[in-house]
């Protein structure tokens, strides 16, 4: 039965995964993705491969999603089993997933380039200092999301402009995060900036692990930034 194969965990045999919602994901749903592939498949992952996969993939369906793929490869399986079988008992949960974050890399860095280029060539710079308060903040932050007044006050410290950046120069260049993603082409957004509460959140999870990994003065200075004093 061929119409089932690996396209529950992944778009098709190649590798390419289908379009996702990067909104986070609770654990139940999560759970239930895992499930209905086991079901489709005629498998299960052995109980400490799902616990550890979903204790360690900050919510992100992309990760759940792509790790599956990966421990179904790693055991051959490629379409729905004539008999059940019970796999992921020889494969580590957390070096899939550490594969998988690093399999982005070249995304997130082409992320960061052009972002920080903006829409055009400006005097402030401003989409690039955006990056400064998330390349910099530590992984518990990241996960928060920041609040406008808490990015005005960063980088009126850290901006050549300092004090002279104004609450208007950050609230325009916020509004314009998810439009100047589209304009670029980047998908999923990783960015998006949260006009009712006043928030700047990442909605692409599989960045934050990948940023937990990373040293922060190599990408502050890939998009022109200040290293970490």
């Amino acid at each position: 039965m061929e119409e089932n194969r690996l396209s529950v965990y992944n778009g098709d045999l190649t590798g390419r995964l289908l379009p996702i919602n990067a909104d986070k994901w609770e654990r139940h749903e999560l759970q239930k993705v895992i499930s209905d592939g086991e079901a489709l498949l005629n498998i299960s992952f052995v109980d400490n491969f799902k616990t550890g996969l979903l204790d360690s993939c900050y919510n992100s369906i992309y990760i759940v999603q792509e790790a599956c793929h990966q421990c179904c490869i790693a055991e051959a399986i490629s379409f729905t089993q004539n008999t059940y079988r019970e796999i992921g008992g020889s494969v580590n949960y957390a070096d899939i997933v550490s594969k998988v974050v690093n399999q982005q890399g070249g995304r997130f860095n082409s992320f960061l380039t052009q972002f920080s280029e903006g829409f055009q060539d400006t005097t402030l710079e401003m989409h690039k200092w955006l990056l400064y308060p998330i390349l910099t903040a530590d992984i518990n932050e990241i996960e928060k999301g920041f609040r406008q007044a808490e990015i005005r006050s960063t980088l009126q410290s850290v901006h050549p402009r300092k004090q002279d950046l104004n609450s208007g120069n950050v609230t325009q260049s916020l509004q314009s995060t998810a439009s100047l993603q589209i304009k670029k082409d980047i998908k999923p957004i990783i960015l998006d900036y949260d006009q009712t509460n006043l928030r700047l959140n990442i909605v692409d999870k599989s960045f934050q692990i990948w940023l937990s990994k990373q040293n922060r003065n190599d990408l502050l200075e890939l998009v022109g930034l200040p290293a970490i004093p």
